[in-house]
């Protein structure tokens, strides 16, 4: 929503700017109101650049504590396995030894 904000104001203030700057006459209040006009459309560019901006770093930021979930999903799971094999080896060395008795 704002973006399309953004895009209505740069528009309008360049038709604004381009009608004025066509007129027959010009006055210093006309000059003034192309100043103004420049002036928001310009401030209406950065606000979009700087919307677009933030939009790509918050979906990195996503992605970024996905890869982490992921992560530390995986590294839980090679703990549970390496408890199973510590399990798994002693039952082993105690069967060795129930054996040999």
């Amino acid at each position: 929503m704002k973006k399309l904000l953004y895009i209505i104001l740069i528009v309008l203030s360049a038709v604004l700017a381009l009608m004025i700057a066509l007129s027959d006459g010009v006055s210093k209040y006309d000059l003034l109101n192309v100043f103004l006009c420049g002036s928001l459309m310009g401030m209406c560019l950065v606000g979009l650049k700087l919307n677009l901006k933030n939009d790509k770093l918050n979906s990195y930021k996503r992605e970024l504590e996905k890869e982490s979930i992921v992560a530390d999903e995986n590294s839980s799971r090679v703990k549970v396995l390496e408890q199973k094999i510590e399990v798994l080896e002693k039952a082993l060395d105690n069967a060795l030894k129930n054996k040999h008795e």
